[in-house]
């Protein structure tokens, strides 16, 4: 039996002795998933800065202040934008909105953004998913007498914790961690702005909340952060919301993705936080917002955006791609073709592809704009922190797996050095860096059925921490493979009788016989057409016997 796949993974498989549907039960186990139907989520006034927050709030809406909402231009700060937005037009105040454009501004604040908000008589600024290592442009504004609340989930600073102090210190800080956590750290920046929301609302239901709850759980998803504690229950609430939504621009959104099933989690990052993400890729932010709170041509112009952004991806992965150099064990590659809202998805693309980190920079001008994106052995913040590497850095914040940083073009060389030195020094190398399936089961073939499927959905919302199980079928026939999809760029077959589908599978074509035996690794889940459900299996890979 070969070793790889034909993807050229090595298979990890947590239990190789077969398992029946209860293999379900164990995972749930394993994963900690103990629903609560009733469960609630934990009170917003545990943030310790909350009330203070709640107070300026209030008081800036009493005397009629200009208030500004500071926000970020993916799928996370957009939908958390959104719910503070929706807050304060319910109570008959209209905000100013400001999102900053990633080719223009890069992410975070601005001292130009805030002179510009001053100039129309700004008060108080509530950022959104942004803002707690901005500490030069927040005594920038409390210069301008304008009061700066932060909330905020991404990584502080080492001045951004419990130690700030004197003219960079916010009015309020809303955030899991600082100055001091609360009971789930890893909200999001849409889940903390519906903390915040909740709050201001003073724990009382308010009118389209479900609207609100959607949002939430929209930006938990796109935001990769894990599914645990409020994340879970605001994905799982929030899914349900998102099919019982009341004639609104989101529901014009959802309506215009959805297929013959309930949105899933799945459904939600591929089909909704790409195109959110794409406004700010491919044009500004501000679309993505508009066709949330306002839909018509907004959303007419998302869908497009998207497509062009799929295109134009596809097309610099076929020119870029061939300039990697895979001996590194840390990808480092700038290029004047890449854009700022590009880099990313040739990141992950990369980071998939050769299982290792893989920092992706834009050039613009005499500036590199790059995206990180990591693997789960390795932290990426960690990595970018390293005196080495920080000493060429301009800028750099993120999370572990995902990033971002800037420096100039005429460091990348050095760079490169340094952050493979910074791997081998911790013990990676690229023959341990092989990419790997992480597979949770081997699955006896008559366990393969609709009752099955519909088992392992009870663990859903699938997401960060909480992946949607992957198993193993051991030496099946194939038949009736063909290609599909745009280009035939996927895989259609049946696997002993079920039928199945291989998303980006379709160059697997010409390595199948029906006269060979393979294992597949695939997830199990119900296919719906014309009203009938049947079991179908997503095919993750395929391994010769």
């Amino acid at each position: 039996m070969s070793l790889l796949s034909l993807t050229g993974k090595l298979w990890k498989i947590h239990r190789p002795e077969p398992q029946d549907h209860g293999i379900v039960d164990l995972l749930r186990k394993e994963r900690g998933i103990a629903d609560d139907p009733a469960g609630k989520l934990f009170d917003p006034f545990l943030f310790p800065e909350m009330q203070k927050a709640v107070d300026r709030i209030e008081h800036a809406m009493k005397k009629k202040e200009t208030i500004a909402i500071f926000g970020d231009y993916d799928a996370d700060g957009i939908t958390a934008t959104a719910q503070l937005v929706r807050f304060f037009e319910r109570h008959g105040i209209t905000p100013l909105v400001h999102l900053p454009d990633r080719v223009k501004e890069g992410y975070g604040m601005r001292k130009e953004s805030i002179d510009l908000l001053r100039e129309k008589g700004v008060s108080l600024i509530i950022t959104v998913d942004t803002g707690i290592s901005a500490h030069d442009e927040i005594a920038h504004a409390k210069s301008l007498s304008i009061d700066v609340i932060v909330t905020d989930h991404h990584r502080p600073s080492p001045r951004g914790d419990g130690a700030m102090a004197g003219k960079s210190l916010p009015y309020a800080v809303i955030h899991p961690l600082v100055p001091s956590p609360i009971p789930n750290p890893h909200l999001c920046g849409a889940g903390v702005a519906f903390m915040l929301v909740r709050a201001l609302e003073h724990g009382k239901p308010w009118n389209g909340i479900e609207i609100d709850i959607a949002l939430a759980s929209i930006g938990t998803i796109g935001d990769l952060v894990p599914l645990v504690g409020e994340n879970r229950l605001l994905v799982r609430h929030g899914l349900k919301c998102l099919e019982n939504l009341p004639p609104c621009p989101l529901k014009d959104f959802v309506d215009s993705v959805r297929g013959n099933t309930k949105m899933s989690s799945t459904d939600v990052a591929f089909k909704i936080v790409p195109r959110l993400n794409a406004a700010g890729r491919m044009a500004h932010p501000t679309i993505a917002l508009d066709a949330l709170l306002k839909g018509g041509e907004a959303l007419e112009q998302l869908h497009r955006l998207n497509s062009e952004r799929q295109t134009f991806v596809d097309a610099l992965d076929e020119e870029i791609g061939v300039l990697v150099d895979s001996k590194h064990s840390f990808i480092v590659l700038a290029h004047k073709n890449i854009t700022p809202g590009t880099a990313g998805l040739l990141a992950s693309r990369f980071t998939e592809r050769f299982s290792r980190p893989s920092l992706i920079a834009a050039v613009l001008d005499e500036k590199a704009v790059a995206s990180i994106r990591s693997i789960p052995e390795v932290d990426a913040m960690e990595c970018l922190g390293h005196p080495s590497v920080s000493m060429l850095l301009t800028s750099f914040g993120g999370h572990s797996q995902a990033a971002g940083c800037t420096f100039e073009p005429r460091h990348v060389g050095a760079l490169q050095e340094a952050l493979n030195a910074v791997l081998i020094a911790r013990g990676f190398n690229i023959e341990t860096m092989k990419p790997t399936l992480e597979i949770d089961a081997v699955l006896h073939p008559s366990s393969v059925t609709l009752a099955c499927a519909e088992t392992i959905e009870s663990l859903s919302p699938f997401g960060q921490g909480n992946d949607e199980p992957v198993f193993l079928l051991s030496a099946q026939t194939l038949s009736d493979f063909r290609l599909v999809g745009t280009e035939g760029s996927h895989l259609q077959l049946r696997v002993g009788g079920v039928k199945a589908i291989g998303f980006r599978l379709g160059n697997l074509l010409e390595h199948l016989h029906v006269d060979q035996r393979y294992d597949i690794a695939c997830r199990v889940g119900v296919n719906a057409w014309n009203g009938k459900e049947t079991v179908q299996l997503i095919i993750e890979d395929i391994r010769k016997t």
